[in-house]
């Protein structure tokens, strides 16, 4: 695999990553002495906001060839949710805390049941959505 292939998958790979949503991607690919080849993966994970070091996300993809290594990375990025499936799992889970705080702090009912039932609303709509069909 030449050179110029070699940085076309990678920017194909990181066009990919982005059209998943994901922020910031990075892709390399790295040779080392004794190892496989690794195509690197790395993006910024904008749902971890508790620690600024730990922001990053990366996955690694070795293989004996450098066509191996990127379809196993390509592989990867496939298999990841589409960017509006992603944000909807990011915003239930965001709902699904403040319900929770909200119970742990005895919040009352009545401010409680409107957001359980916009949580079963987007549940049902996500196991029925025929948009992509």
């Amino acid at each position: 695999m030449e050179h110029t292939e070699i940085q076309r998958r990678v920017n194909e790979l990181s066009k990919a990553m982005q059209s998943k949503g994901l922020r910031e991607p990075s892709v390399a690919m790295r040779f080392e002495c004794n190892k496989d080849i690794d195509v690197y993966l790395r993006w910024k994970d904008v749902t971890k906001t508790d620690n600024l070091f730990s922001s990053g996300e990366f996955q690694f993809f070795g293989g004996d060839t450098p066509e191996a290594a990127f379809e196993k990375a390509s592989a990867f990025v496939d298999s990841l949710p589409s960017a509006d499936e992603a944000r909807m799992k990011q915003f239930m889970g965001a709902l699904a805390n403040v319900i929770d705080l909200g119970k742990d702090n005895g919040i009352e009912v009545e401010f409680l049941n409107p957001l359980q039932a916009t949580m079963k609303k987007l549940s049902d709509n996500i196991l029925t959505d025929q948009r992509a069909a």
